[in-house]
């Protein structure tokens, strides 16, 4: 693809990516030309090498980016694909553009080499007059350019400095120098503010208006009445969504509810038009919630007797619900109120209800969520895989593989991740075999590792050379992987050409992953929070759920570190450089931390296991590998325990597409499809009661069994198949 093809192409991703943006290209950026700016609530930049570009100036232009922008991308299209994460720094994003494609395989961190100073260079002297007076330094506006900008830069913080810049540059009017605006500007969302409010009886003593007065009202009045029509007219050309209002069960808190509906939301509840009253903020790495200002509603008839108490409000009310967050009310902060605590608990589902029933009463609320709601759930579709011309070369010609293995065996090839979902007796070790050989043959993966229960290592290993009489296996057996003989298999592992390798669950959790992965995955991660942390400095909002998310990540990741054993082994599961990790029984691994805010959930382990966090990241680290695939999951009992289950199991195999839609936070995930409520039951003791948490209603499931169907296969054994009853057995 050449440049201009990418750069349409680009255009319109970042347009349908973001609710606001400008777009300035071929920007002058000290030595070099910048291909395209976006100006959203930051300033990115975005170098193009097309496949008919090279890397010639890459050096000299990473260096100008740096000094410019808050986050860089580097855009390339098919044939730079497998070299440019090698061109550019780590903190760069990474974006591939083909024809009909558009992925982004890694995405921008803070560049931390940003000079302000710079950015500032970018605005004329009306914009930087606009940042004087914004930042209360309006004695320096006679100045020039260069003084003015060395005196923001010495008087205000640079975060802060640099968002002013962004808004300055996504609002810049050229206009004012009688300009042609030569920049892509797009706004999809429509202002809610109308400023017509009885206009002519709002002015005092109408008999001595003067004429300009009169032509001020009528100016006012007729752009009011611009505007609704052009409202009018854009509401009707909005595109109608498959999935409409009424199938979409609302709850306080979903991530695909806008923080400006969850303000106007509680300025409905503190039933009070200034919009500076109160304001809502949602924090995505934590998934918290936090409503500012929340005591003035202690003088809110409203906040403090209809929807909430007086010792706690509305407004505390909503944001505990917006977060699970669990209600306990204490006398003199010590006792515990169950009088007060079962009051607020009545206010709560009054909120709830309440907020289910004014969400739909706006078209433009009812619009916004449609939207976001379809966005995220109307692209999975049903696809049906077929594996009719599938050739098996080295297969048993005595076996032959059931029309449904085909399809399945079509499906781990074609997919990123896959979870076999079959019936006991459906042959989901035939269909993993197979398609470890096929993709071997066909070089998508030159390494295949199977974990199986430690019982069934051998049957495993007779089946596949039934299957398959001339593959070369490694069986990895407890006998086999003794102390003294550990070493000699981890160089097996590592430097043997096999076409499978078969390890038992218990050799497979010894094998270590190295300090310095575990470490530079703690670090990128913390690192994130650092950087909101400080954008967070100030701005109104708490970023105490930051330092404690960090705080966790940091122990998490010590405790990782402590359980594994590196005196042992030589060589850690980093090393081995496996392409495929197939996972038979995956049901025992389902025991994995969950982290919630609520509390006592029943059907919910938040402490989790060991072998369960291991697994996990080793899984992240055979996906970030192979730029997102690589793992097979099989198991005949998907879900048993709860419908927690079919979480875990989306958080093994499908973590891009929840992080996308944040819903990779258990309790963003339960928001969106469960309602968990707390109950009363009397205790063991016959004499007192106690609240228990359960799932007391499951909705949105269509769109969940979409979306667990983009990652799973399943078959239920019918006599279709062709596959004789079993006429004695046993259960065991």
């Amino acid at each position: 693809m050449n440049d201009k093809e990418i750069r349409k192409i680009l255009i319109s991703y970042l347009k349908v990516k973001h609710n606001k943006i400008r777009i300035y290209q071929e920007k002058t950026i000290g030595s070099s030309r910048c291909d395209l700016m976006a100006v959203t609530d930051c300033l990115t930049g975005y170098e193009i090498k097309s496949d008919l570009d090279n890397y010639s100036r890459i050096d000299s232009q990473v260096e100008s980016y740096d000094q410019f922008f808050n986050k860089n991308y580097i855009v390339v299209g098919k044939s730079h694909e497998s070299s440019v994460a090698n061109r550019v720094p780590n903190s760069w994003g990474i974006i591939v553009i083909t024809n009909d494609n558009v992925v982004v395989s890694r995405n921008a961190k803070a560049n931390r080499e940003m000079k302000i100073k710079s950015q500032l260079s970018i605005l004329w002297k009306l914009e930087l007059s606009n940042l004087l007076s914004y930042f209360n330094l309006p004695m320096f506006s006679m100045k020039g350019k260069r003084f003015i900008a060395d005196r923001l830069v010495e008087n205000v913080p640079h975060d802060q400095l640099s968002k002013q810049v962004a808004y300055e540059l996504l609002n810049r009017d050229y206009s004012v120098y009688d300009a042609k605006d030569y920049t892509d500007y797009y706004e999809n969302e429509v202002p809610l503010e109308e400023y017509m409010h009885d206009l002519i009886d709002g002015v005092s003593e109408m008999e001595q208006m003067t004429l300009d007065q009169w032509l001020e009202i009528y100016n006012r009045a007729q752009k009011v009445k611009d505007k609704k029509e052009e409202l009018i007219k854009i509401r009707n050309a909005r595109p109608k969504h498959n999935i409409t209002w009424e199938d979409i069960e609302v709850s306080p808190g979903v991530p695909w509810i806008s923080k400006e509906i969850i303000t106007e939301f509680a300025l409905y509840l503190l039933d009070a038009g200034n919009p500076w009253s109160v304001k809502a903020n949602y924090e995505p790495i934590t998934g918290n919630w936090y409503i500012e200002r929340k005591n003035i509603a202690n003088h809110s008839v409203n906040c403090t007797v209809k929807y909430g108490l007086k010792k706690y409000n509305a407004l505390y009310i909503l944001e505990a619900t917006l977060n699970l967050r669990e209600i306990k009310l204490y006398k003199d902060g010590s006792v515990y109120d169950d009088e007060s605590t079962l009051a607020a608990l009545e206010k709560q589902k009054m909120i709830i209800d309440l907020f289910k029933e004014w969400v739909w009463q706006d078209e433009d609320r009812k619009w916004e969520i449609e939207e976001a709601y379809n966005n995220m759930f109307d692209k999975y579709t049903q696809t049906r895989y077929d594996g009719s011309d599938l050739q098996f070369p080295d297969m048993n010609v005595t076996q032959e593989l059931f029309d449904y293995q085909k399809d399945a065996v079509q499906r781990i090839i074609l997919r990123n991740n896959t979870l076999l979902a079959f019936d006991v007796g459906a042959g989901k070790t035939f269909i993993m075999i197979a398609a470890a050989m096929l993709m071997r043959q066909k070089g998508i993966s030159r390494k295949n590792m199977f974990v199986v229960p430690n019982n069934i290592v051998g049957q495993w290993s007779k089946i596949f050379t039934e299957l398959y009489p001339r593959a070369q296996l490694l069986v990895i057996d407890p006998k086999s992987f003794k102390r003294p003989l550990r070493d000699k298999a981890m160089y097996q592992m590592k430097y043997g050409d096999y076409d499978g390798i078969i390890i038992a669950y218990s050799c497979f959790e010894m094998i270590p992953l190295s300090i310095d992965y575990i470490t530079s995955v703690m670090q990128d991660k913390v690192g994130e929070i650092d950087d909101i942390v400080n954008r967070m400095r100030y701005e109104s909002g708490s970023s105490r759920a930051l330092e404690n998310e960090k705080k966790r990540i940091l122990k998490l990741s010590k405790e990782l570190i402590d359980s594994m054993d590196y005196e042992s082994v030589s060589i850690t599961f980093d090393e081995l450089e496996i392409e495929t990790l197939f996972l038979d029984e995956a049901h025992n691994y389902k025991n994995l931390p969950i982290k919630t805010k609520m509390k006592n959930i029943r059907g919910v382990n938040v402490t989790g296991s060991r072998k369960c966090s291991d697994m996990l990241q080793k899984v992240r680290y055979v996906q970030d590998s192979v730029v997102g695939r690589g793992v097979v999951f099989a198991t005949g009992t998907p879900l048993c325990n709860s419908i927690a289950d079919a979480y875990v199991m989306q958080v093994y195999l499908q973590n891009d597409e929840l992080m996308k839609t944040h819903l990779d936070m258990f309790d963003n995930w339960v928001k969106t499809f469960a309602r968990p409520e707390k109950m009363a039951e009397v205790d063991v003791d016959t004499q007192h009661y106690r609240f228990v948490t359960r799932f007391a209603k499951f909705f949105n499931l269509p769109e969940l069994s979409k979306m667990f169907s983009d990652v799973a296969v399943f078959h239920a054994m019918g006599k279709e198949d062709g596959i004789p009853d079993s006429e004695e057995y046993r259960d065991q």
